[in-house]
């Protein structure tokens, strides 16, 4: 995967989130937050900061509107959708930073 432009991870980060709305429509009230942190993490280890924030505002988007076209009637669902948001963001950015960390040169500590 690492081969991959850029633009073709993000365009298939999309895709992932956009079937894994669909299911998240068709489940109803189960919550399919671990399966929209895939795509996440696989955008911020191969991309970067930059595609993981990308692809989690996505991710954040098709929660709500899975959750507005499912449950008109629940009042908190913006703040159930902003907290899953902001959950899959961090994820993504952990994973971006821990890629960051790993590839970096690190010096031979001295003995």
């Amino acid at each position: 995967m690492a081969k991959l432009p850029t633009w073709l991870m993000l365009v298939i980060g999309l895709m992932a989130v956009v079937v894994i709305g669909v299911l998240d429509y068709v489940t109803g009230d189960y919550s399919l937050l671990i399966f929209y942190a895939i795509p996440v993490a696989i955008e911020g280890w191969y991309v970067g900061r930059w595609g993981a924030i990308l692809i989690g505002i996505a991710s954040g988007l098709a929660r709500l509107i899975s959750d507005n076209i499912s449950y008109s009637a629940s009042t908190v669902r913006y703040w159930n959708s902003l907290q899953d948001m902001f959950f899959l963001l961090m994820v993504g950015m952990l994973v971006a930073l821990i890629k960051k960390l790993m590839t970096e040169d690190q010096s031979p500590m001295d003995d």
